[in-house]
């Protein structure tokens, strides 16, 4: 979907901005411990944001793949409460 409006630009702007701070962190803490990054966003009314920079002098895979699915875990379980709830997520 094309997008038209100048509050949808704003928007698609405001989150490619969590992408770029990413990358400008990634380059700023060098490679030497970088042990990982993620930046996830989900569709609105979706959960938070999820945005971690993980510095591991021993870089370790297994660190920052389940540091991602306990996060991603947690806002499945916030979701899952929600709906059942009957309420959209987020919003009470």
């Amino acid at each position: 979907m094309p997008i038209d409006t100048p509050d949808q630009i704003d928007k698609a702007k405001t989150l490619a901005d969590r992408f770029r701070a990413m990358a400008t962190a990634i380059e700023l803490n060098g490679a030497d411990n970088f042990g990982g990054a993620f930046v996830v966003i989900p569709p609105s009314d979706g959960g938070d944001i999820l945005e971690t920079l993980v510095l591991d002098s021993r870089q370790d895979p297994a660190m920052l793949w389940m540091l991602l699915k306990t996060k991603c875990d947690m806002e499945l379980t916030k979701l899952d409460q929600a709906q059942r709830s009957g309420n959209a997520f987020g919003r009470r």
